[in-house]
């Protein structure tokens, strides 16, 4: 039987759950369509159980550390199933949260694969059934998100070679790891990983990791994990991947990087989005090459009724964005024509140490023809607060317009840098000048006086650098 709906928003990730709590707060009759787990991949296999991971690495590196604050304990031993125990626990309880804020707001949720046939009408097929549940609606929101991107030299199986999902389900460590792509996810889980006793070594066939990122934040990260006991090649693109019973042997073209055996390969070259075989198409939504699907500035697709939101766009495929957008679709769903401001997307790269960026690059800044480009570049070292967290690797980076002290963009790589790079995207947002932001009282010892210290050093003013 069909039910009548102002709102039916696919997918529960973080980008669709956005969309149905905005559109029932404003009144509107929101179904909200979920294949597997409310949360999506960053709740269930994405950025709360890999962080949950990342804790674990960080307590284990500071346990063998201890001596260096006054403590003398053996080494640790590290209980693989109590880590995956711990990460489950806190997945559950949040995805419990979710499901009651759902009733709180009174959203209807639907277990089930949907497929829009039409703009206005949804069909949903829990899993392992036949039975189907018909969705009248006005609009749609669709949030499907993406999935690890399959690689034909390695294809995924679950056991020898592994996507991001299935090494979160693993039941024990390797010894050995060889991760094929340097990019967000390979550097985080190399990271995690070595500090867990798993011998890491990560291939990038780009002259860096992290491609596209900051060249300094690049070398510093490469520095830090090579310090970490990883083995980095960049430049080295694998040719092949072979399977002889337990053991797996990585190659390189050109021999750039030595034949290296490992028990297990983690395959991190990108994510593609969930948009096949769910009826966009015949909706009237027009899909890119990749499988993306294009929207206008107010995240409608090429069908009236229809929305898209998240990973799906091919954009900034981050949690927090997704959010936003899910916000603004639902406004625009209930007849708003509101739009996302994307000049201020903070990006963080949840490694040890933390990376945080927002604004320009040095590069970006000159590409987009600032002709007064300047840098104010601060160690972590000089930081107090640092020395007290014994935390000291890293920098903070300040691109700025020297002919009017306009700030441009903010680099970090260092302790709790994912936190601090709030405040330098407020002050992007606001168009702060560094005297704006110096003239902005910082508590000592914090780690936010970094940040003060990089803007006050152009101006003559920082305390503990020339």
């Amino acid at each position: 039987m069909a039910t009548p709906f102002d709102v039916c928003v696919i997918g529960g990730g973080p980008g669709g759950f956005s969309a149905a709590t905005r559109a029932a707060a404003r009144g509107a009759r929101v179904c909200l369509v979920e294949a597997r787990e409310l949360g999506g991949v960053c709740l269930n296999t994405g950025c709360i159980p890999s962080r949950a991971i990342g804790t674990t690495a960080t307590v284990a590196s500071l346990v063998r550390h201890s001596e260096r604050f006054g403590i003398k304990v053996s080494a640790p031993e590290i209980v693989w199933p109590d880590v995956v125990a711990r990460k489950e626990r806190i997945v559950r309880r949040l995805r419990d949260g979710l499901t009651q804020l759902a009733q709180q707001r009174r959203i209807q949720l639907v277990a089930g694969r949907a497929v829009l046939q039409g703009a206005g009408r949804v069909v949903a097929t829990p899993p392992g059934s036949t039975a189907t549940t018909v969705l009248e609606t006005k609009t749609v929101i669709v949030a499907t998100g993406s999935r690890p991107k399959p690689w034909s030299v390695a294809p995924f199986d679950g056991r020898r070679i592994l996507s991001s999902d299935d090494l979160l389900r693993a039941p024990q460590l390797p010894a050995r790891l060889a991760v094929i792509g340097g990019g967000v996810i390979g550097c985080e889980f190399a990271s995690y990983l070595a500090p867990l006793g798993v011998e890491v070594t990560v291939y990038e066939q780009a002259p860096q990791l992290l491609p596209g990122q900051d060249a300094d934040i690049a070398k510093a990260l490469e520095a830090s994990l090579t310090k970490a006991g990883v083995r980095v090649f960049t430049g080295a693109a694998v040719t092949a991947v072979t399977i002889a019973g337990d053991i797996v042997t990585i190659e390189c073209q050109g021999g750039l990087a030595p034949l290296a055996p490992v028990d297990q390969v983690l395959v991190t070259v990108g994510r593609q989005p969930n948009t096949s075989g769910i009826g966009l198409e015949q909706a009237g939504v027009t899909l890119m090459p990749a499988g993306s699907v294009m929207v206008d500035r107010h995240l409608r697709a090429a069908a009236q009724t229809v929305f898209a939101v998240g990973d799906i766009l091919g954009r900034h495929q981050t949690a927090y964005t997704a959010s936003e957008e899910g916000a603004v679709a639902a406004e625009n769903a209930l007849g708003a024509l509101e739009t996302v401001d994307y000049a201020v997307v903070p990006d963080c790269v949840f490694t040890i140490p933390e990376i945080a960026t927002v604004g320009l690059t040095e590069v970006q800044a000159r590409e987009a023809g600032h002709a007064s480009v300047a840098v104010s570049r601060i160690p972590w070292s000089v930081s107090g607060r640092a020395q007290t967290l014994d935390e000291t690797e890293g920098f903070v980076k300040v691109v700025y317009d020297s002919s009017d002290q306009r700030l441009l963009g903010v680099q970090m790589i260092g302790p709790r840098a994912t936190d601090l790079i709030a405040e330098a995207a407020l002050a992007l947002k606001q168009q702060m000048t560094l005297t704006d932001l110096v003239n902005v009282l910082h508590a000592h010892p914090t780690l936010s006086e970094l940040l003060w210290e990089a803007a006050a050093q152009p101006l003559g003013r920082a305390l503990y650098v020339r």
